[in-house]
């Protein structure tokens, strides 16, 4: 069974002090290969668990689709990322990207 993730909650507070604040949020991302959930997630990167047949290589570009949902609708955004980190935790992978287009820009 799926879990529903409402991002319109609370969100954990900045988990350090990078030049992009990280937040601690589970949100469902879907792969080209798989699914997984997001432990972490900031405006250039994103940390999540994956089973580990779906594990990407180290310095590959993937595509992924995190889910969330706010006012009742579920929203899609489409990413594409780099691969800087896989670390295997038991029968899954935790898997660190770098975003290539950050999910929020300042203008």
């Amino acid at each position: 069974m799926r879990r529903t993730h409402n991002a319109t909650g609370p969100v954990a507070a900045p988990l350090n002090s990078r030049s992009s604040d990280r937040f601690g949020i589970g949100l469902p991302v879907t792969l080209e290969d798989g699914e997984g959930e997001t432990l972490d997630i900031s405006e250039t990167g994103i940390l999540f668990e994956t089973a580990a047949a779906s594990q990407p290589q180290l310095g590959a570009q993937i595509g992924l689709t995190l889910e969330y949902a706010m006012d009742g609708y579920v929203y899609r955004t489409r990413c594409e990322a780099e691969v800087v980190r896989v670390e295997r935790v038991g029968d899954r992978v935790n898997v660190a990207a770098r975003l290539l287009v950050p999910l929020v820009s300042a203008q």
